[in-house]
């Protein structure tokens, strides 16, 4: 006898279709594994046959192929057990269904029957629903991810029993439903410094609201406890929040990394440690595949505090990512493409003692010290940050003039930085928004320069992103002269003397 059910297995963030197919033969009993199945997978022989027997049906007597299919195709997870189970049943003539055949199954089984939750739900659901699914069957377990699908129908449930009993048409299963389902908020530690109350570097506030406005990378220069950590995480309470179709995408990565989903449009904010390795930094294909902390970031922020600590090689990953918003990660063991669109900011100290910027005195640290800690982020990663802001040593006369001037809250910030990156807009810089004399000015500093093509866009990028700070379509000089000093006057090639 022979029959086939549906569910999926994961390769990175997206589900792939399987088809499981149970045969039962004549022979010696036993059960017969095969599709290019990984190690958790071929241990759910034990899991299903266990369940089976806890569930109070007899196990199947004779002997037993399952094929998950298409065969060339690796699978991995628990998610099977609950496919395998039914087939099982069904070539064993334990239970008839009249209902479900197009259905997708899927749920990983405990040693008693019970359905645990599996990871990357709501990826495999999404491949339900790509794939024309009538319906899907998944555990309570999962419920939170089920909740954030829609265009197909869906079904809880706690064990084998209760799926058992609805294809035989003997009871029903649990809708999940929004109201019903509470979904913690983005446990996060950003949110809780307010912009108003950081006092004395309005440079550095304005280059926040750049950064925001228009999606520049950047990087935060400055002697140690001066305030480039909070800036980062201020920095993430700017950006808007989520769309719909951009809180898919992020809560079907942390799905797939077997993180909570969440109900919270804030965007990701991610800092690693600067020991990650480079797996844990890109990811993984083994196990159809785990996200790395560029990917977590995705649609977010991605910090990374000490920029010239981190390994090479996990910082010269960056920079396709940062060009491309994915990579494609390829190993032995499979191919996988990573989304990775985030905002970059990094932080560094000016020295090894962090202290060259409070003056020679305070500073132990040699010039070919300096050279070499400075050489550690290469040109080609540099290229492509578009912010370059010192963080001013705190001096208390600032603070004071910044008390009594007042400042935006971040609430109050947020929305002018909104506006602005409406009026923004996106894509390349329309025509007519820098006049020719000033377009030759500014070619002529940028050559001088010896600037990168790279580098030209992204002045001229910056430029359009201060206008409309500023609420305006049109670039003028002062603009251009603004975004020269974030592009280059802490690179040494812009003299400090160019005003408005």
């Amino acid at each position: 006898m022979h029959c086939q059910w549906l569910g999926g297995s994961l390769r990175g963030v997206e589900g792939l279709p399987v088809r499981i197919e149970v045969q039962m033969t004549r022979g010696l009993p036993g059960l017969t594994l095969v599709g290019l199945a990984g190690a958790a997978t071929r241990e759910s022989r034990e899991r299903v046959l266990s369940a089976i027997r806890e569930s109070g049906f007899q196990t199947p007597a004779g002997r037993m192929t399952v094929n998950l299919s298409p065969a060339e195709e690796p699978k991995n997870g628990s998610a099977f057990d609950l496919a395998m189970a039914l087939g099982l049943l069904e070539v064993s003539e334990q239970i008839k269904p009249v209902r479900g055949r197009d259905w997708w199954f899927l749920g990983e089984l405990g040693l008693d029957g019970c359905l645990l939750p599996i990871r990357g739900a709501l990826a495999l659901g999404l491949a339900a629903r790509s794939a024309g699914a009538a319906g899907l069957i998944m555990p309570v377990g999962n419920a939170r991810e089920a909740v954030l699908l829609d265009g197909i129908e869906l079904g809880v449930c706690d064990n084998l029993d209760e799926v058992v009993a609805w294809l035989e048409g003997r009871g029903e299963i649990r809708v999940p439903a929004m109201r019903d389902v509470k979904i913690p908020g983005e446990e996060s530690n950003h949110g809780q410094l307010d912009l108003c109350e950081v006092e004395g570097l309005p440079r550095v506030r304005r280059a926040l609201g750049v950064a925001a406005a228009g999606g520049h990378n950047l990087l935060l220069i400055g002697s140690p406890g001066n305030g480039k950590s909070l800036m980062a995480r201020i920095l993430a309470d700017l950006l808007p929040p989520l769309s719909g179709d951009e809180n898919r995408e992020v809560m079907t990565i942390r799905s797939v990394a077997g993180l909570p989903v969440s109900s919270s449009r804030r965007r990701p904010f991610r800092s690693p440690h600067h020991s990650v390795s480079i797996a844990g930094f890109l990811g993984s294909t083994k196990g159809g595949g785990r996200p790395g902390e560029i990917t977590l970031a995705h649609r977010g922020l991605l910090f990374l505090d000490e920029l010239p600590e981190f390994n090479r090689s996990v910082r010269e990953a960056l920079r396709e990512p940062m060009e491309d918003g994915a990579f494609v990660l390829s190993r032995a063991d499979g191919i996988i493409r990573w989304p990775a669109d985030f905002l970059l900011v990094s932080a560094m100290n000016p020295c090894p003692c962090g202290q060259s910027l409070r003056g020679e005195e305070f500073c132990r640290c040699t010039p070919a010290q300096i050279r070499r800690y400075i050489s550690r982020i290469s040109g080609p990663l540099l290229d492509r940050i578009d912010l370059l802001v010192e963080v001013p040593i705190w001096r208390a006369e600032s603070s004071r003039s910044a008390a009594i001037a007042g400042g935006e809250s971040t609430a109050e910030f947020r929305m002018r930085v909104a506006e602005a990156a409406s009026l923004r807009g996106g894509g390349a810089e329309p025509p007519g928004t820098l006049d020719h004399d000033l377009g030759s000015w500014l070619d002529g500093q940028l050559e001088a320069a010896g600037a990168s093509y790279r580098l030209r866009s992204k002045t001229r990028a910056v430029a359009r992103t201060v206008a409309a700070l500023e609420g305006r379509k049109d670039i003028r000089k002062c603009d251009l002269l603004e975004a020269l000093e974030y592009t280059f006057l802490l690179r040494g090639k812009i003299d400090r003397t160019l005003s408005c």
